[in-house]
């Protein structure tokens, strides 16, 4: 399991030198590639659909993310984006599929992910009872490199709760939150140590 400090600036990735990756939201802040330092990066460019603060048309977003192929060790790509997009990257992808009303039925997350195109399947859905951090859970113990987790401050624990369910990336937060119930990285180390954690 790697930990993922989101970055919004610079200040955030130099705050960020615990964590293994570092995810830059290109539609937050506009990095430039001959500024960042030698780290290993996520980038992703999040659509006002999924919550993120790109505006513009779709190919000026991909050619975006397109620019920093060189410098990735992953780049994330929506699930609803055709195949012939995914094509395109030339890369290691995590798909994502962000949900910010529900969790759907296990079914749909099932098919999702058995139906999935890049190298790490990302879910993060809202939660609303057990019967979702059931579904996430059974997501976790039955495929490989998924990420899956329920978003709210009320289910903040699923986050770290993959860690010791086989999810190869947990995401942090370097300051303040950028999706509801994320963690600071720092309490993150705290955390997992703190329950005997021991990446395998």
């Amino acid at each position: 399991m790697k930990l993922v400090a989101t970055a919004r600036n610079y200040r955030e990735i130099k705050l960020a030198y615990r964590a293994d990756l570092v995810e830059l939201r290109l539609d937050l802040y506009p990095f430039k590639i001959d500024r960042l330092p030698k780290m290993r990066y996520i980038i992703s460019c999040r659509r006002l659909v999924d919550r993120g603060k790109f505006i513009g048309d779709e190919r000026t977003r991909l050619e975006r993310l397109k620019k920093f192929i060189g410098v990735a060790q992953y780049i994330d790509l929506e699930y609803d984006l055709p195949d012939e997009i995914f094509n395109e990257f030339n890369c290691k992808i995590i798909e994502s599929y962000h949900n910010f009303k529900m969790t759907p039925s296990y079914k749909v997350l099932r098919d999702l992910v058995e139906n999935g195109r890049g190298d790490i399947y990302k879910i993060a859905t809202m939660g609303k009872d057990k019967d979702d951090v059931l579904k996430i859970v059974k997501l976790l113990t039955e495929y490989e490199n998924v990420v899956a987790f329920l978003m709210g401050r009320k289910f903040t624990f699923t986050r770290i709760l993959g860690a010791f369910l086989g999810s190869p990336l947990l995401y942090c937060s370097v300051r303040s939150p950028v999706a509801p119930g994320q963690v600071k990285l720092r309490h993150v180390t705290k955390i997992l140590k703190y329950l005997g954690y021991h990446p395998s």
